[in-house]
């Protein structure tokens, strides 16, 4: 009797035991561990606040249509963002779905971005997407990713510093002299203020497009080494002049806008693209307004072209290709979601969300509508995409301009080994 009675004792025990564990399992599934029955993407994009907060109301409304997915969000500043996706794409642990810029050829020609082809039709939706867009992520007859929205480069102007000033807002067809001497007007009135930030290398490829030439062109520098000597002395002479914010004040800019020296109140015109407006506008209690870029003197044109902002792509090892495709889709094609995210990244690039964001669309967001129609009108130049290499050029481009601007080598000298070295960053990545 004693000898059943222990084992109906030692039965109990080990059932409870197996019992708990059984609990346990089903209660880790359920949160959300990758080896559960739950899907996990990882899914990284930069930005500033603003952005980060709506892109995260996206998912949360993709996670409840979609309770099977867990998306986990991995957001940055630019600064470094690229850097970071380089390490995690080199060790294998880069997240599923990948926010990339005018750069994603680099990433495509490195073999690190999921092909969708297969999911067109089915599990991605393009039928509502303009055909330039869709070229614009396809390489080799192969599609790679979905444009988060168009925009396109222009000059943000603070409108209250400018009548503060009593300087007139300028015309729509003023030249690089005229924005010369309108920035110097802001400098002289104004106390502890200039009167713009140096443009960045998307303004020197929109330089570039005004003599007819690109940055990059099908593996080679698509300028000449004089094209570059002349725009970085243009902003030499700025800075000398005081028309443009010295060197030690140009390094404090941050991608951020809040933190961005048009918002500061340290300069009052700052080049950035249609689709950051909202968020500077946001930042500031002054009046912001975005106006075209200065036009070429001898060729009267302004070189600004019609951008895919931004593209969302998978990872090529992705566990989950078909999961990423659907996201996706919703991020760009979702009524709902377009309306959350605005235009942000851009006006969206689905004909039916860019109807329904138009029609409800606050005066900050017409002021980019205004300004995407202008360009649209005013401007030949044709999208070209980023270097190979693209992250060492920046890195490039940002030592030669820091060169220059705090005299430590002349605009010659610093302008020629500019040329050399980018000839050998395009050379070495696209081989």
């Amino acid at each position: 009797m004693k000898k059943s009675f222990t084992w109906i004792l030692l039965i109990m025990s080990v059932l409870l035991v197996f019992t708990g564990c059984s609990n346990q399992s089903s209660s880790s599934s359920k949160s959300g561990d990758s080896d559960g029955d739950q899907i996990v993407l990882r899914f990284t994009w930069w930005g500033g606040q603003e952005r980060s907060q709506k892109t995260q109301e996206v998912i949360e409304l993709y996670e409840k249509l979609h309770p099977e997915v867990k998306i986990v969000p991995e957001f940055s500043g630019l600064e470094g963002y690229f850097e970071k996706l380089d390490t995690q794409l080199a060790s294998g642990n880069a997240p599923d779905i990948i926010q990339f810029g005018g750069n994603l050829n680099d990433y495509v020609h490195k073999g690190v971005v999921l092909p969708l082809d297969e999911y067109i039709g089915k599990e991605l939706d393009l039928s509502k997407h303009p055909e330039n867009m869709i070229k614009a992520a396809t390489y080799e007859d192969k599609f790679y990713g979905v444009v988060l929205g168009v925009n396109a480069g222009g000059l943000l102007i603070n409108k209250t510093a400018f009548d503060e000033a009593n300087v007139p807002i300028p015309a729509d067809d003023w030249t690089w002299e005229d924005l010369e001497k309108t920035a110097k007007q802001i400098t002289t009135t104004l106390d502890k203020k200039y009167g713009v930030l140096d443009f960045d290398e998307d303004g020197f490829g929109m330089f570039l497009a005004q003599r007819g030439k690109v940055a990059y062109d099908n593996g080679k520098v698509g300028f000449e080494e004089h094209d570059s000597k002349e725009w970085f002395q243009l902003w030499q002479d700025m800075r000398e002049s005081g028309a443009a914010a010295p060197a030690e004040l140009q390094t404090q800019n941050q991608d951020d806008p809040a933190q961005s020296l048009i918002v500061r109140g340290d300069v009052a015109m700052q080049f950035v693209f249609s689709n950051q407006y909202s968020a500077y506008n946001s930042a500031t209690p002054d009046e912001l307004t975005f106006h075209i870029p200065p036009y070429d003197a001898e060729t009267g044109k302004n070189g600004v072209t019609l951008l895919p902002s931004q593209f969302l792509a998978g990872n090529a090892n992705t566990k989950h290709p078909k999961e990423v495709a659907e996201f996706l889709d919703f991020f760009v094609n979702n009524i709902e979601a377009g309306e959350v995210l605005g235009m942000d990244r851009g006006i969206p690039v689905n004909s039916e969300v860019r109807e329904q964001v138009s029609a409800s669309a606050a005066e900050e967001d017409k002021v980019v509508l205004d300004y995407i129609d202008l360009v649209t009108k005013t401007s030949d130049a044709e999208y070209t995409p980023l270097y190979p290499g693209y992250v060492e050029e920046q890195k490039l481009y940002k030592q030669t301009v820091e060169t220059i601007a705090f005299e430590k080598d002349s605009v010659d000298n610093a302008s020629e080994r500019y040329f050399k070295e980018l000839n050998k960053i395009i050379e070495r990545h696209s081989k």
